[in-house]
Formats: structure tokens, sequence, C-alpha cells
């Protein structure tokens, strides 16, 4: 979660479609079905409900504090990370302390309360726990408090530390293989990848150095490219495998890409969240997004974290 001074701007580019506006600093999008989204309110405390056919967005829940990135679990729940108001003020009368909450149907739940500091994106690993970045500050320039990512597991409610000395730990994905974790680094301006194991996540060496602007939400698509959102450089960018840099869209002036997630029947498009105006873009990318790994854990064939979905057919 990265927050912006200022909302001065231009017109957003010829390719991308306006969804919707008026939402508050948003961030944190998530597809529910193939034409259904998920928005978080950063400075509302609420989460918003919208189609890709552009109808009125409809309040989801208040969660109160500052929601940030979503993820949905494996059950089809909604989990919000939610940062307690830290990055900041909120309009909502609800409180809420830094924390991971669940939407359940119309029921909100804080099972982790006050044993993280602000968490700002999560999401739903192919082991099944919810992996979520939490920063200690909200500094982009200069030096601060060193952030980490952590797990929480949603049956047992235990909360373990992946990756520490994280410099504002922000957007988090997963890549093709269920081993590949993609962490932004918005104060060192990169976006590294980490094999994740059952026991935590080591670098790989491939990283993403962001050329203008400061890496914020993050997504992978079905080529492998990693799709960032650039916040201060009013710009979303795509990373090869190779983390040649092969997309620079520039949204507008103080357009602050926030975050971003593949929507549609073929997640054809990609979504931008922008708090300019309170708003959600629609762009159509070269490629489809990757869908999220989630797995139920009660599935045959369930995959954790350094195993690779194995081929169905007639093999032995």
């Amino acid at each position: 979660m990265i927050t912006s001074r200022d909302s001065r701007s231009l017109p957003p580019p010829g390719q991308a479609t306006v969804l919707a506006t008026g939402l508050g600093f948003t961030e944190g999008p998530i597809v529910l079905d193939g034409n259904t989204l998920a928005v978080a309110s950063v400075n509302r405390g609420t989460v918003y409900r919208l189609g890709l056919d552009g109808g009125d967005p409809e309040p989801l829940i208040d969660c109160g504090g500052g929601p940030n990135g979503l993820a949905l679990g494996t059950g089809g729940e909604i989990h919000i990370a939610q940062n307690g108001a830290t990055a900041m003020p909120s309009r909502s009368s609800v409180p809420a302390v830094p924390s991971i909450q669940t939407l359940a149907g119309d029921r909100l739940t804080s099972p982790s309360d006050h044993r993280v500091d602000a968490p700002s994106d999560c999401v739903t690993g192919p082991d099944g726990l919810l992996w979520f970045t939490d920063p200690a500050d909200h500094v982009m320039e200069g030096p601060g408090k060193p952030g980490r990512v952590r797990t929480w597991d949603p049956a047992s409610g235990r909360i373990e530390t992946r990756l520490h000395g994280l410099m504002f730990p922000n957007g988090i994905a997963f890549g093709a293989d269920p081993a590949e974790l993609y962490v932004a680094e918005t104060s060192a301006r990169v976006v590294r990848r980490y094999q994740a194991t059952a026991t935590g996540a080591t670098a790989d060496g491939w990283c993403a150095e962001i050329p203008r602007g400061h890496p914020d939400g993050i997504a992978v698509d079905a080529e492998g490219w990693l799709w960032v959102a650039g916040s201060r450089g009013n710009n979303i960018m795509a990373f090869d495998r190779s983390g040649r840099l092969r997309e620079d869209i520039d949204l507008g002036e103080g357009m602050f890409a926030t975050s971003l997630c593949f929507a549609g029947p073929g997640l054809e498009h990609l979504v931008v969240t922008s708090p300019k105006r309170g708003s959600v873009l629609l762009l159509r990318p070269p490629h489809p997004g990757l869908p999220l790994p989630v797995w139920r854990p009660h599935l045959p064939g369930r995959t954790v974290p350094g195993q690779r979905r194995q081929p169905t057919g007639d093999r032995p």
C-alpha cells in the first residue's frame, strides 16, 4: 500500500476503459468470478463489488480501518490484508487493528489481531496458506524499517514469518510453477523471485528493477510475464521470464497505479486500480492472466510449494 499526496492527472490512455470512479483510494482488486470483481477502498474502510459490465459498484462490507490487499480463500471466502489505518486516516467508524480479516458470507472475523504490523497485500498459495506482505512502515524513499512476508494458516490460525529484512514488502504473487513466489519491495524499487518451501523461501536470483516509479501490486500472466503497478511512476509495466522490461504503459500524470489483477471469463482483461477519482480501469493485455493458485485441501492431487502439479492421463 502506497499513499498519494497528489490527485492531479490527465485522462487515462486511449487503451484504458474507466470501469468505475468515486470509490476512494482504490487498491487490491481480485476477481470473484469471471465478470465480478472486489476492490478495496483504503481510506473508506470498505470493500466494493463491481462487474465488468460497468454497472454501479456496491459495498460488500464495511470492514473499517484500511483494507488493502484482497485474496480468495480455498472455500470462496475473501481474506483482507487490513493495515488498521496505519497508511492513511480512515473515514470508517468501524474500528479495526492491523490484522488479516476474513469475510465468509456476511460474517467478518479478524483471527490474527495484534500479531502483525500492517498487512499490505496477500495471495492464497498452492499450499492453502495465506501468504501476505507485512511492512513495518510505509517509507518509500530513504531508510525505513525492514518488513516481512508471513503466512497465516486458516485452519490452525498459526502465523509464521517466511522472509524478513525486506524494504517495504508490498505486492505478492505466485508464478506458474507453484514454488515461484514474487515479492515487490517498494522502497528498494525491485521485484524479486523466491523459491517457496514448506519452511520458508529463498531468493533464486531473478530480479526486476523498476526503471521509474515504485512497485506496488503485481500479477503474473499465462506467458509468465510479471505485471507491476508503478504507483508514483503513473504506469504499469510487464517483465518477461528473463526479467526484461517488455511493456511500460503510461496512465497519465497523477494516475498512481496501486494494484492490478486479471479478470474476465478467460482472464483476458487487466484491471488496474488508481486513487485518481477513486478509479478502476480496464485494459486489454497481450496475454491472458495466470489462474490464481487456489487448490482446496481436500481435493486429490493437491500440491504444495516445491511440488509440481502432476499431468493427467493414463501414464503410470
